[in-house]
């Protein structure tokens, strides 16, 4: 059984000093097997669901126009928080492979 999707962002963001919300979208695209932007939004909705709740916070953000299916869209470089990596102790993810 594969771990839900906001564990698995908190797991791949732990592994990182930081990292870019388009590196953890295609991750979980692919972990997944899931496409469209129906996922996709989803996906940045789950970030801003475990940044309001303390778990991960914004580094940087940049204006991204490489992107050929949203133009001018707004990426946003995320880390895990203190109190993100203690509720991942906690919850034993943080000891997940």
């Amino acid at each position: 059984m594969k771990l839900h999707q906001k564990g698995f962002l908190l797991v791949e963001i732990s592994k990182a000093a930081s990292i870019w919300d388009s590196d953890l979208i295609s991750k979980v695209l692919k972990e997944y097997n899931l496409s469209g932007d129906y996922w996709v939004n989803s996906i940045r909705v789950a970030l801003d669901e475990l940044a309001a709740a303390g778990l991960i916070v914004r580094v940087s953000s940049r204006l991204d126009d490489r992107t050929p299916t949203i133009p001018g869209s707004l990426r946003f470089n995320w880390r895990l928080s203190e109190f993100g990596r203690s509720r991942m102790r906690d919850t034993g993810l943080l000891a997940y492979p």
